[in-house]
């Protein structure tokens, strides 16, 4: 009998354990917000620089966003796909047009730019932090696209597409300890 004892005072010990420890874990997971999210990731939207190389006024755009929970941060992430005319020679000016759009609205935001990689032919990245988010904006290459009912290519125009997509995870803590990992 006391064997029984001993196994269900074990037993209870192990599940109040499991319990606590499974309370302090929840309590430590960051459920994305609106608040949570930075005003760059909320604001910012390419339109203004695609619509100055736009040659008419077809095209299409695709938007995805999506939010995620994690222990000590919230995710977010938004992309913004675009598919228009341009003419053939503005590809390498439409993608600098965004590399230099994306970098001053991050600086009027106060955000600050923690690295850059990549360039107009090729792609880029763009890491900033501000506030208590560190994200990520990336922009694909351009490249054409077989011409899409509704859109007329004229002479010396081509149909285009690129992804920009913005990766954003915001701190419960901006200790930079809990951010690189470290608790």
């Amino acid at each position: 009998m006391k064997i029984v004892r001993v196994f269900l005072g074990v037993l209870v010990g192990c599940w109040l354990c499991g319990a606590v420890a499974f309370a302090m874990q929840e309590r430590r997971i960051v459920y994305p917000t609106a608040e949570n999210k930075s005003s760059f990731l909320k604001s910012y939207t390419p339109n203004s620089v695609v619509e100055k190389f736009k040659v008419d006024a077809t095209g299409s755009e695709a938007w995805e966003a999506s939010d995620g929970a994690e222990t000590g941060f919230a995710t977010h992430m938004v992309s913004y796909e675009p598919t228009l005319a341009v003419k053939s020679g503005d590809w390498t000016a439409l993608m600098q047009a965004l590399k230099d759009d994306i970098d001053s609205r991050l600086i009027a935001q106060s955000a600050q730019i923690a690295g850059e990689s990549g360039d107009a032919a090729d792609g880029f990245k763009i890491n900033y932090v501000l506030g208590k988010s560190e994200g990520t904006v990336a922009v694909d290459p351009i490249h054409t696209v077989p011409h899409q009912p509704g859109m007329e290519v004229g002479a010396g125009t081509e149909q285009v597409d690129f992804k920009v997509q913005i990766r954003e995870k915001w701190f419960k803590s901006v200790d930079r300890n809990v951010r690189n990992g470290r608790s």
